[in-house]
């Protein structure tokens, strides 16, 4: 739908691009709660989690935009203002905008720098998974990984506050985000966030939110912890989607936590 109907275009949230305004995962929308879920200081080095239930290679990208208006979506042009830099990488590369995902293990840890120069009531933080493991082309170059590739996209509202004389301008707190399987083929771009029709999604907008395809989740717990829960056995794909075993898998995790998201409309549990 992304390419074939939207032209590579989608929400900045990940909605799919055409969906009537309000999008729900952006202002006004049924999963855009305007709750802050964690508040920071400017210059703080944050630790952020991400869960990878199905690897797809490729890299993440983090941006902010000081939004300060709950009721208002942010732009895209606002959240390009400020791109993160990742203080520590994967694969030994240099550490850069781009966090390539560790194919060794579930859990990428990603340590973040805030801006010394952004404070905010509502800062909007948008994660964007470009992945890596599709057969295309660019041009004559044809290769897993060219050309147009699946995107996972989300957001979650935060605080940015000024950093005081007598506070340390540096301290790490913990953030969860959670990417689930792809279910379908369909080929996206990593010049433009966006993700597959064919899953559910939901904005973290509370703690402990999870949600697909991509959910990011601020622990509720101290600096330097994340939030984790055993999937529900019994969980597995349903409709169209069964018997697929991505989708099994998906359903097992999601559905699983102390507040599942768990539609009917993918999954059915015992």
């Amino acid at each position: 739908r992304q390419w074939k109907v939207n032209g590579g275009k989608c929400g900045i949230c990940g909605d799919p691009y055409d969906t009537p305004d309000p999008k729900p995962n952006e202002a006004g929308g049924m999963y855009a709660k305007g709750i802050i879920v964690r508040t920071y200081h400017q210059a703080d080095v944050i630790n952020v989690t991400v869960k990878i239930t199905a690897s797809h290679g490729g890299y993440f990208m983090f941006k902010l935009c000081p939004n300060n208006d709950v009721t208002k979506e942010a732009t895209q042009e606002c959240l390009d203002r400020h791109v993160l830099q990742v203080v520590n990488s994967a694969h030994g590369l240099p550490a850069g905008d781009r966090f390539y995902e560790d194919t060794r293990t579930m859990n990428q840890q990603v340590r973040l720098q805030l801006p010394d120069d952004v404070t905010c009531t509502q800062c909007v933080l948008q994660w964007t998974y470009y992945t890596g493991n599709t057969w295309a082309c660019d041009g004559d170059k044809c290769c897993i990984g060219c050309g147009p590739q699946e995107n996972f996209v989300n957001c979650v509202d935060i605080a940015i506050t000024p950093t005081s004389d007598e506070r340390p301008q540096q301290q790490s707190s913990s953030t969860t985000a959670t990417a689930t399987p792809a279910t379908t083929t369909t080929a996206t771009t990593a010049a433009n966030s966006s993700t597959s029709d064919e899953r559910p999604q939901q904005r973290a907008s509370s703690a402990n939110a999870t949600a697909t395809p991509a959910t990011t989740t601020p622990a509720t717990t101290a600096a330097n912890s994340t939030t984790t829960s055993e999937p529900r056995s019994g969980c597995r794909a349903a409709g169209a989607y069964e018997g697929k075993a991505l989708v099994d898998e998906w359903c097992a995790f999601s559905c699983g936590y102390q507040k599942p998201y768990c539609p009917s409309s993918h999954c059915v549990c015992p």
